[in-house]
């Protein structure tokens, strides 16, 4: 049975150095021979990755304020305009967003290509604060539209050399700089050389080596001679079956690049995990003692330098557990002091909840007018395609609605006038004759005419559907066009009024388009936006720090004035111009300068600190 377990490792063991020996030749081909030299691609993206920060070169210049202004910006216009969530065929993700700056700095080199398609991947992994691994590449936008095209050129370029190999071999003068190991026949054909794709000549020399390929290819020869009638078509067709085994190989270099990069970049280090080892080794070492006010004083200690130095605003997870401490540090603030009915902790909590409610800052420089850059960026056309001509998009499902609704009333109006004149006609010839007047066709008479009553109000009653359905949407046009005026600029405003007449072009529904582009030219632009606490950095760390401080205080423990403490620095830090806002989760915070507060987070720290100051016990 030893024995036999010893085999079975031996056997495995081998298994495994097989396969990695394969993955080293290939990679190590890969370098030596295809178009994609990998040393190459790995110097220019860790060149990227590590001059990020502080670019010089045009294009990392290029992606650098791309994604922290023009990004952004997009982001917070198109959430602005139609909501946060993305109402298309495929949802779009970070590496989407990003896959916008990629397709405008697509180099003709394949090493640059491939290097700058891992990069956008790395700076995706980054954003999203996952790993940069294997399957995230493989996943990632930028690398699959790079990896895509340049499968589908290789396959295509090794096509027209395998057709015209196949030619070659079966008497087609041309002259090819690769071979493979097969007969050669003389017959005499009409063939015209298709192949003209020099640059991946390496690449098809590897697929040529493969014993597969080679096999299939004298297969086929085989087959193709017996037609020599018709050469050219069966060229054709079993070119068509070789292209499978090139597709085969070639899609296992996906794997090798993805493996390959996703071991480069330096690795992370995040030590602050330790701490709640830390918290669980004190809390054991003063549980018999019961001196918890030790406890709560060193994790207080602990917790704010970590809020303050390494806190991740854009982190789901710290969100998440940060999140989730404050709300129930408030709820529970709440009920004690609902039980306490002490006057002054009702107006602090009361001002934390109504917090929410207040705005925290006055800001113009989210306004789109105010961002003339962003106008002539990428990102500008991207929110133009999103917002007013993805057919998708809330403004689309609005026309689209309306539109329905006015055709429905046309048809209805012409179909009833057609029926009635019909009818009218019908009765018309009747009534010349002395039989339809008669007192003996009462009857026939009144069903006439009350057939055409009944048509008449079954009209009325599905247009007056109609109108309460056209009021509705054309409620929500204005609504709409009422907040493009407001936020947008006079260029996007074009725009829209352009794209409203391209859609609207009825001449049924042309006093609707006159109304809102009176909407759009009537309506004043907003002179500043309305920023709250919680879209800010240190607004979320403030009112985390207020919470717990308050949760303490009601609980009437003594470690609640350092919490407090913190909060006033964090709320002044708060106050600083720029300030960090939060756009979403996936992008970085864009910076922002702003022309009015109301800092209430500082002046409910400063009420608790005084009070508490107040009520210390006096010398003497």
């Amino acid at each position: 049975m030893i024995e036999l377990e010893s085999k079975k490792q031996q056997s495995g063991g081998a298994n495994l150095m097989k396969r990695a020996l394969f993955f080293s030749f290939l990679i190590i081909f890969s370098i030596m021979v295809f178009t994609i030299n990998l040393e190459k691609s790995k110097e220019l993206f860790l060149y990227y990755i590590q001059n990020f920060d502080n670019p010089s070169d045009e294009f990392l210049l290029t992606v650098k304020k791309s994604i922290d202004k023009d990004l952004l910006l997009y982001r917070f216009y198109k959430i602005a305009l139609v909501g946060s969530v993305e109402k298309t065929d495929v949802t779009k993700k970070v590496g989407d967003y990003l896959n916008v700056i990629y397709k405008q700095t697509i180099s003709k080199d394949y090493n640059e290509q491939l290097a700058r398609a891992m990069f956008f991947s790395y700076l995706e992994s980054s954003l999203e604060r996952k790993k940069f691994e294997p399957s995230f590449i493989k996943s990632s936008p930028n690398f699959n539209q790079f990896f895509n095209k340049y499968q589908s050129k290789v396959i295509f370029a090794s096509r027209n050399f395998i057709s015209d190999l196949f030619a070659k071999h079966l008497g087609a003068k041309i002259d090819l700089p690769h071979d493979i190991a097969a007969p050669y026949y003389t017959y005499e054909f009409k063939y015209t050389p298709k192949f003209n794709q020099p640059e991946f000549l390496d690449e098809i020399k590897i697929l040529l080596n493969n014993e597969e390929i080679k096999s299939k290819f004298n297969e086929y020869l085989g087959e193709i001679k017996k037609h020599p009638d018709r050469l050219s078509y069966y060229i054709n067709r079993y070119t068509s079956l070789m292209q499978r085994n090139i597709i085969k190989d070639i899609s296992n270099l996906k794997n090798h690049f993805s493996e390959y990069f996703a071991k480069l970049p330096p690795k992370k280090t995040n030590f602050w995990w330790i701490r709640w080892i830390i918290y669980v080794l004190i809390i054991l070492i003063f549980f018999k003692s019961r001196k918890w006010n030790y406890v709560i004083l060193t994790i207080s200690i602990v917790e704010i330098l970590y809020l303050f130095l390494a806190f991740d605003v854009l982190s789901n997870t710290d969100a998440t557990i940060y999140g989730l401490i404050a709300f129930f540090a408030l709820i529970a603030s709440i009920f004690i002091t609902l039980k306490n009915k002490k006057i002054f902790d009702i107006i602090i909590v009361s001002l934390l909840v109504l917090s929410f409610f207040i705005p925290a800052f006055s800001t113009k420089d989210l306004l789109m007018k105010n961002q003339k850059e962003f106008q002539n960026s990428i990102y500008f056309d991207e929110l133009t395609s999103d917002v007013l001509k993805d057919k998708y998009s809330r403004f689309s499902n609005i026309i689209t609605n309306l539109l329905t609704i006015v055709n429905s009333s046309i048809n209805n109006t012409e179909s009833i006038v057609n029926r009635i004149k019909i009818n009218l006609n019908e009765i018309d010839k009747n009534v010349k004759t002395a039989e339809y007047k008669s007192i003996e066709n009462f009857d026939n008479r009144i069903k006439d005419f009350k057939s055409l009553k009944d048509e008449l109000s079954n009209y009325v009653i599905e247009e007056d559907i109609n109108k309460s359905q056209f009021k509705r949407a054309e409620k929500d046009l204005e609504k709409f066009s009422n907040k493009i005026a407001k936020l947008s600029s006079e260029k996007f405003e074009k725009l829209f009024v352009s794209e409203l007449k391209r859609r609207l072009n009825l001449e049924e529904i042309a006093p609707s388009v006159r109304k809102l582009e009176k909407i759009i030219s009537n309506t004043k632009d907003k002179n500043s936006l309305k920023i709250y606490f919680y879209k800010t950095k240190f607004g979320i760390i403030t009112f985390v720090l207020i919470t717990i401080g308050l949760f303490l205080y009601t609980l009437k423990n003594k470690n609640y004035f350092i919490w407090i403490i913190a909060s006033i620095l964090s709320s002044i830090l708060m106050l600083i111009t720029p300030i960090n806002y939060i756009v979403q989760f996936g992008v970085p915070m864009l910076k922002l300068n702003y022309t009015f507060t109301i800092p209430t987070l500082f002046i409910i720290s400063i009420l608790i600190l005084f009070n508490s100051l107040k009520s210390l016990p006096k010398k003497g």
